[in-house]
């Protein structure tokens, strides 16, 4: 029992600091430079194919929203 309690604590130890079972990097490593999360203007949805449907989502629940705010809308009045 005390052996099984010992490799459980050393697992615990081993998920806690990865980084002192991670290999040093090489000298002259650098890490790839990466484009920023959040660009300076929004997505132009006309000007990538890959953005419209994300776009044509967006708009179409948008308007849904609209639509089930004025209904609410002409329910309390």
């Amino acid at each position: 029992m005390l052996n099984l309690m010992r490799r459980a604590l050393a697992r615990l130890r081993a998920r806690r600091h990865p980084a002192a079972l991670a290999l040093p990097k090489p000298p002259g490593h650098h890490a790839p430079q990466r484009p920023p999360h959040h660009p300076e203007s929004p997505l132009d949805g006309d000007a990538s194919r890959l953005v419209r449907p994300y776009l044509l989502a967006h708009e179409q629940q948008q308007a849904r929203r609209e639509r089930a705010f004025l209904r609410e809308m002409a329910v309390t009045s």
